[in-house]
């Protein structure tokens, strides 16, 4: 829980930069870069949020890193700050809270759709135009195949959850059964 609330500061301060040079779109992109090259460099990554090197080898290394893919003055210094005070960890939750910024600055919102049976196109734009008219922004769901419900769908967007499973349907009717 902590570590979303630290990542969050940092997100907003990186946003409040990225909307007053009108780059805050470009700043996701290098997170996600850099987020990427860690992933399919484990070791790079480790050397970076593990304290194995010595502080000023590791700025060294994460100075040639970031001039090697690019990446923003802005961004760098975030990222300097993040290994001068052992928080380079929480990256990925820092991405994740400027997503949710760029997001709702560009009006859209993201949820999950769980379904027993993957679900067509066609039905999935349906839905998310549905809620679309609903919540007055862009809705934009990834979708999940999950047997254990049975059939129907669940979905999820920020925090809410409006579940028409069958799974559902069930575990209600059997409640109302034993309170009979």
């Amino acid at each position: 829980m902590i570590h979303q609330s630290i990542a969050r500061r940092y997100a907003r301060a990186l946003f409040a930069v990225g909307e007053k040079d009108a780059r805050y779109r470009d700043y996701l992109s290098e997170m996600e870069k850099i987020l990427k090259l860690f992933d399919t460099e484990k070791r790079l990554g480790k050397a970076l949020m593990l304290p194995l090197l010595e502080v000023e080898k590791r700025k060294e290394l994460l100075s040639d890193v970031l001039k090697a893919l690019g990446i923003s003055l802005s961004l760098s210094n975030m990222m300097r700050m993040l290994l001068e005070k052992k928080r380079m960890g929480y990256l990925p939750f820092i991405k994740e809270q400027y997503s949710e910024l760029v997001d709702e600055k560009e009006g859209r919102v993201k949820g999950t759709l769980w379904s027993a049976f993957s679900v067509e196109n066609n039905v999935k734009a349906r839905i998310e135009e549905a809620l679309k008219a609903k919540m007055q922004k862009e809705v934009i769901l990834k979708t999940v195949e999950d047997k254990s419900l049975i059939g129907g769908m669940k979905i999820q967007i920020k925090g809410t959850i409006i579940d028409g499973s069958i799974k559902k349907q069930l575990q209600t009717l059997k409640e109302n059964i034993l309170k009979e």
